[in-house]
């Protein structure tokens, strides 16, 4: 009788793959093929997605080595092996390597074609599964918070995590919850909390009750207050994408939180709450925060504006301020006026002659690129598949596989850098060529359109179409008159820089 071992692993998300049914299935198994089982590798509640799962290495290790006494795996379906399209491949490639068989209970004995390709429709399957797993976890979260629960991270200041039960079992173990309980700074942050409710300053309050913590921390803090008032509240932040927020701003609106009410020891009342996130909202400070947090900066023209000796104009309360070295004050400007003066300008170049003649010159004198730019790109994706698979191979090898699969998932990163950035190139490509044969009606209804545009487009892409356009807006403090500088070469045919004025005057 040939001896196999079994390996068992549980899911979060389904309860048919049981630790105890996946054993009775497979035991079913050996029995129908004649095998007795010798070894058991039992993983509970881990991620197919993970390596680094303590009966998975038992079983690599095993695999590898001369005095192993099966010959046989059975697992009950290509997702408790992995989820790891690489890792199940080598895994298996591996296997019939050593002489060792994969048997899976919920796939059907068919041909060697046919088998090959129901292991590879299975595995496209839990590839699938692993996303929809990120969807039903974050189901999960939000059903946490419905239930009083915390949805993850650390505990707020005053506050520390507590694990209770929810007399629900997994696999035999019991299943715990985090929530929220008083620690011993509950009652500082208590006092200072319900002291900017009262609406008595940030920096009295540090001063009266001879606070530790920075102002940073402190204005987290306000903005958290309906936690501090005994709710749960997650869901506020929209995801990110490229390093961007998607929807261009960090919060979800209000309607979109998901809060549970008095789900644990509230600091200040609920009243207390709102009258803190009204204050901080009418503040200065608080104003300029919630329109950072939303992508509404009022600086529109941060980063471009200089003064004619190079100093740098910077956003403060609602001006623009240009300093001497040492100087405390220096000179302030309204910045709503420069904003206008300055798109309103924008907008008459735009539309110019001269404009679209300088666009035009710019687009058919521009050099072409290679034939394939992304040929060389193109060669290194194909040697980082290279490395890849290399380095699954010798992972197998090893008797702890775990920093060779980080340096996969390393490359696996950099592969999919380098082929967002060939699409980029090849694009950017497209638009090239395309250029060199643009007609002067086409540039024309270009940037009609556009001028046309930067009248009603939000703030946070109008500062982005500003900064593609120009390279820097020179601001005069004295005469306060501002010379727009193009970023495409304009100074052949057009005298973009004649001084405009902004008006009205500006005070000094």
């Amino acid at each position: 009788m040939r001896k196999a071992a079994m390996y068992l692993r549980s899911s979060k998300d389904r309860s048919d793959v049981s630790i105890d049914a996946q054993r009775r299935e497979l035991s079913r198994l050996a029995q129908d093929r004649n095998l007795m089982i010798v070894h058991e590798y039992t993983d509970v509640v881990e991620s197919a997605k993970s390596e680094h799962r303590p009966a998975f290495q038992d079983m690599l290790r095993d695999l590898k080595s001369p005095t192993r006494q099966w010959d046989s795996l059975l697992l009950v379906d290509t997702s408790r092996l992995s989820r790891r399209r690489y890792v199940a491949q080598v895994f298996k490639h591996e296997a019939r390597k050593r002489g060792v068989d994969i048997l899976y209970s919920k796939v059907p004995d068919t041909d060697p074609i046919t088998s090959v390709i129901l292991e590879s429709v299975f595995e496209a399957m839990d590839e699938v599964h692993s996303l929809m797993s990120r969807e039903k976890g974050l189901a999960g979260m939000t059903e946490n918070v419905r239930q009083g629960y915390r949805a993850g991270g650390r505990a707020p200041k005053g506050y520390r995590l507590s694990k209770v039960g929810t007399g629900a079992k997994r696999d035999g173990q019991a299943v715990e919850k985090s929530v929220l309980v008083p620690n011993n700074d509950a009652k500082l942050v208590s006092r200072f909390l319900k002291a900017r409710a009262a609406g008595t300053p940030r920096a009295q309050v540090i001063r009266d009750l001879n606070i530790p913590w920075p102002a940073s921390t402190l204005i987290g803090m306000e903005w958290r207050a309906l936690t501090y008032a005994g709710h749960t509240v997650w869901n506020q932040s929209n995801p990110q994408e490229n390093g961007k927020y998607v929807g261009g701003t960090k919060y979800r609106p209000r309607d979109e939180w998901v809060i549970n009410t008095d789900t644990h020891e509230a600091l200040i009342t609920v009243e207390e709450a709102e009258a803190i996130l009204t204050n901080l909202q009418n503040s200065s400070i608080g104003q300029a925060v919630s329109r950072a947090k939303q992508g509404l900066s009022s600086y529109l023209l941060t980063g471009m504006l200089k003064a004619p000796d190079g100093r740098i104009w910077q956003g403060v309360k609602d001006k623009y301020r240009l300093r001497k070295s040492g100087e405390k004050k220096g000179r302030l400007v309204p910045n709503s006026p420069v904003d206008e003066a300055v798109i309103s300008k924008l907008i008459d170049d735009l539309k110019s002659a001269e404009m679209i003649t300088a666009l035009l010159e710019a687009a058919h004198t521009r050099d072409g690129k290679p034939e394939d730019p992304a040929k060389e790109m193109r060669a290194e994706v194909i040697g980082l598949n290279e490395k890849i698979s290399k380095a699954m191979e010798i992972s197998m090898q090893l008797d702890d596989p775990g920093p060779a699969l980080r340096k996969v998932n390393e490359l696996e990163a950099q592969r999919k850098a380098l082929s967002e950035e060939i699409t980029r190139v090849e694009r950017e490509y497209s638009a090239q060529v395309a250029m060199q044969s643009i007609t002067r009606d086409q540039i024309s209804k270009i940037v009609d359109d556009l001028a046309e545009e930067l009248k009603e487009v939000d703030r946070p892409r109008l500062k982005g179409v500003i900064q593609s356009l120009v390279n820097e807006i020179v601001l005069d403090p004295d005469k306060l008159e501002f010379v727009i500088l193009y970023r495409i070469p304009v100074d052949r045919c057009l005298s973009m820089a004649s001084p405009r004025g902004v008006e009205p005057l500006l005070p000094a």
